[in-house]
């Protein structure tokens, strides 16, 4: 099945449509066949949608401006990463104010004043935690840094905003490690060491970004949000289908990404998709 085809016929279900972007409107720099037709046909019918993505190193127009160069209509404002929830989870865990060690590329974290951010290891020791990101960094001298750090400070707290172990890079074929591939290797350090530390993941499948998306629905278009009617699209098993089911929204998979019909077909639990659809169009 189409999801084109779907969502013509069931659009009027749902209050809001959210996409993830790699895989399922975008292949590297190109747009997805149906892509643009479907995102057309959203804004026609005036229906709330939002990007979610697990990029974190980038800002919300730079990422946006992956999507124009495709030849899609998005903007800043509705892209939702990893970082947007941050906010809210600072007030709502009392973080607000207190200083974090940054590690790795933060793009949108750089303008964010409701923690603050600490580049120089030298000052490692008076901060309340380390946010971890990816990127063009010197792993090496901060992941040793930041091991030592939780040694003598088990109880302090280690934020991750992008839980993905690994990124495929369509325009390389390599694969970058992500923030949360690293964060579990400075765990499984520490726990060899008898240190048990607890990454805080703020992206999908984890509640932070989805619960922003709610937040977000309703200060912005006054819709009060009913999960079951917000419908995410994605082509990960493990982060997107996973995060939507966790959240109480429809799940809906798209095989045009990571995920492959025979993996589709073996999901369950939490993994498994409410709809899946061989492409958009």
């Amino acid at each position: 099945m189409k999801f084109l085809e779907f969502w013509r016929r069931e659009a009027d279900r749902f209050q809001a449509i959210v996409f993830d972007i790699d895989g399922t409107l975008l292949r590297g720099p190109h747009q997805l066949p149906g892509a643009a037709e479907l995102l057309g046909e959203v804004r026609l019918q005036k229906k709330p949608l939002f990007f979610l993505t697990n990029d974190g190193d980038h800002t919300l127009e730079q990422k946006c401006s992956f999507l124009v160069r495709a030849g899609l209509t998005a903007r800043p404002d509705e892209i939702i990463n990893c970082l947007s929830g941050l906010e809210s989870q600072a007030k709502k865990h009392d973080w607000v104010g207190r200083t974090f060690f940054a590690a790795g590329e933060l793009g949108e974290l750089e303008r964010v004043s409701c923690v603050k951010l600490e580049r120089d290891l030298g000052r490692l020791e008076h901060c309340a935690g380390v946010i971890l990101s990816e990127g063009v960094y010197d792993w090496r001298v901060n992941w040793e840094a930041i091991v030592n750090f939780f040694r003598r400070h088990p109880e302090r707290l280690f934020i991750v905003p992008n839980p993905d172990g690994y990124w495929p890079s369509p325009a390389s074929g390599i694969f970058g490690i992500g923030a949360g591939g690293q964060a579990r290797c400075i765990q499984l350090i520490l726990k060899e060491m008898g240190v048990e530390i607890e990454p805080i993941y703020l992206g999908k499948p984890y509640a932070a970004i989805y619960e922003h998306t709610q937040y977000e629905l309703e200060r912005r278009f006054g819709v009060e949000p009913e999960p079951e009617r917000i419908l995410m699209l994605g082509d990960s098993l493990s982060s997107d289908v996973r995060g939507a089911n966790r959240a109480g929204f429809t799940s809906a998979l798209v095989l045009t990404g990571i995920t492959t019909p025979e993996m589709a077909a073996n999901a369950d639990g939490e993994f498994r998709p409410g709809l899946i659809f061989d492409s958009i169009a």
